[in-house]
Formats: C-alpha cells, structure tokens, sequence
C-alpha cells in the first residue's frame, strides 16, 4: 500500500503539459485590527490597498468581540465601514470589487478566537457553551440578516480553521465543536440559501500526507503525523479554503528544505484537492496566499510570493485571497511583489 502512494506522490511532482485554467477572482483579506494597532484608521488603509491592486474580493472580519461589546448591543461599525469604502471605491472606479464575510467565535488573525469577555473563559469546554447562549446566536443570525442583501456579498466563511486547534498565549484549546459548526452552516444556509460558504483550513506538509490521510489515515504516523482537516472543511462547506504558508517556524521540515521546494509542494496540493473538490461540484480556494514575512523575518522575500503565484496559477483555483497586504503600506518592495503576484494570478 505504501508504494501506491510513493509511485502517486511520483506523478504528482512529474514533468506534464501545463494546461491554462480559467483565473481565479484574486484579492486579498483586511483585518481593521493591523491599523488600529499602528494607530491608522482602517478605511483609510484599505482605500490605499484598493486603489493599489484593484481586487475581485477583499475579505472582511465580521469579529464577536467588536460587533457584540455587551450581550444585548450590537455594533456593526466595524464592518459597516469598510463595506462603505469598497462601495465608495466601486462607484469611482466602476470596478466590481466584492467580499467574502467572515463570521463566526474563530476569526482570522491573532489571537484566531476573538470572543469579547462577557463570554466567559477562551478555551473549550467554555466556548462551546457560549456559542450555544443566546448572547452568541443574536451576534451570528443578526450578522447573516444584515448583510444578505448587500450587493457586495460574494460569499460566507463560516469560523476560521475551526475544526484546528491553535493554542497561543491567549487561548487555549479553541477548535469549534462539528456539532456547533454545522449549526453555523445551517444558519448561513436557512437564513442566506442565495451565497455560499467556504470552510478554512490547513493541509499536511506534501501531497503524499494528503493522500494518505483520506485514503489511509492509520498510515500517516509513517511520514510524521497528519494535518489539518482539509476533507472535512470539504464536506461541510460549498469550498475548501486552504491557508498555505510557505515559511513560518511552525513549518515541519523547515529547517532543510526551501521556500521553493515547499511552494511546489504546496502546488501539488491544490492539485489534489483542486480534483477532489471539483469532483464534487465544489471549489477550491486558497484563504490565504502567505504574502509577507512571517513576524518580520526575512527568509520569505518578494520573489517568493512571485514565484509562489507562478505555480499556484497552474493549478485550478476558484479563490485565491493575499494574507499579510497591511504590510505592503509600508514597504514599496513588497507593494510591487504584491501587485505582479496578483497579475500573475489573474493572467488569463
């Protein structure tokens, strides 16, 4: 069984034919927490990153902890205006630019739970029992109800990674329980049947891993352990967004292999998953296309994130969103790589 999987891992990484897929809707995800960190205003910032690269999708936080300062307030200022600066830089332009929600206990960006304090303890069992309260379900169905209609809408991500624990000094064990995630999904779906929704997640280091783990998973402790949960986000969601990051010190083999070497790697993974979604009558995006240092180190450099968008256009995607855009504002360098990467993407 083993060598069925070295001789596929073989064919996934040969030389064949590139065969030109329809591009993928390119932008990038904005999180108003980067400016008001730097002391910014974040709808200033993101009016300079639209004006910059022009985007099919920007990716916006719909976060707990902003939106639902108390149990019974609901404040969607947050959200309200950065939707209102994209829809200011559509009518000036005459673009189309448009978002993806994300909503949800689990949000995209440290600390990845943004639970506001009336809610109670940040780790499992306590969330679970938040997210069951009436307190929670008002701040998710108002967040749907509110933003259904918006012409803007391109589609729902429902939690961040919420099947993948991502412990840090903030929060402890935080995965979101199936249970509480397909009520999320039912919601998006009972009160919005009209967008879809992408679940996010990680996948296993080589597509060998990811081969493995769906097909063999008693094996995978043989190539060192499994992954995220890539088949299951399949599953629950109408799209598969996968968070690939070529360079960070949580990367296993990291310290004797390239960034090159792992961006091919990565490439064969969307392979694999880019069929197994399509397959299926679903998509494949990529959530998170790294597009930036990781905490300011410089071992992933601009020609990086260019060459990485090189191998990921090959590949089938629906989706493909930059992670880390805040930081092209203040570096003209990374501002360029940034635009060519997204040209690339786009190229038909």
């Amino acid at each position: 069984m083993l060598a069925t999987f070295v001789v596929a891992a073989l064919l996934l990484g040969s030389e064949a034919p590139v065969v030109r897929t329809p591009a993928p809707l390119v932008g990038f995800s904005f999180s108003p927490l980067t400016s008001m960190q730097a002391d910014r205003d974040p709808a200033q910032d993101l009016r300079r990153l639209l004006d910059a690269t022009s985007p099919d999708l920007v990716r916006l936080p719909v976060y707990w902890n902003l939106v639902q300062p108390t149990p019974t307030r609901l404040d969607f200022t947050s959200v309200d205006t950065l939707i209102d600066a994209i829809a200011d830089f559509n009518k000036r332009t005459g673009s189309n630019t448009r978002v993806v929600l994300t909503v949800g206990a689990r949000n995209f960006l440290y600390p990845e739970l943004h639970q506001p304090r009336w809610a109670g303890k940040r780790t499992q069992p306590f969330i679970g029992l938040a997210q069951e309260g009436l307190g929670y379900r008002r701040y998710f169905e108002a967040s749907i109800s509110r933003y259904r209609d918006s012409p803007l809408l391109y589609a729902w991500q429902v939690e961040n990674e919420p099947l993948d624990s991502v412990v840090n000094d903030r929060t402890g064990e935080d995965a979101i329980s199936e249970a509480q995630l397909d009520w999320e999904v039912g919601e998006v779906r009972r009160l919005d049947p009209s967008h879809d929704i992408v679940i996010t997640t990680y996948n296993a280091l080589t597509s060998t891993a990811d081969l493995m783990q769906v097909y063999t998973p008693w094996l995978t402790p043989v190539i060192g352990g499994g992954s995220g949960h890539p088949d299951e986000a399949l599953e629950a969601g109408d799209a598969l967004g996968l968070d690939l990051y070529l360079d960070s010190p949580h990367i296993a083999a990291r310290d004797y292999t390239s960034v090159a070497l792992r961006a091919k790697w990565k490439q064969q993974a969307l392979a694999f998953w880019s069929d197994r979604a399509h397959a299926q009558g679903k998509q494949v995006w990529v959530n998170e296309v790294q597009a930036q240092p990781w905490n300011g180190e410089t071992s992933f450099s601009p020609g990086d994130l260019i060459a990485s968008a090189v191998d990921y256009r090959e590949e089938h995607l629906d989706v493909a969103l930059l992670w880390g855009v805040e930081t092209w504002l203040e570096s003209d360098e990374w501002m360029a790589a940034g635009q060519h990467a997204m040209q690339i993407l786009r190229a038909p």
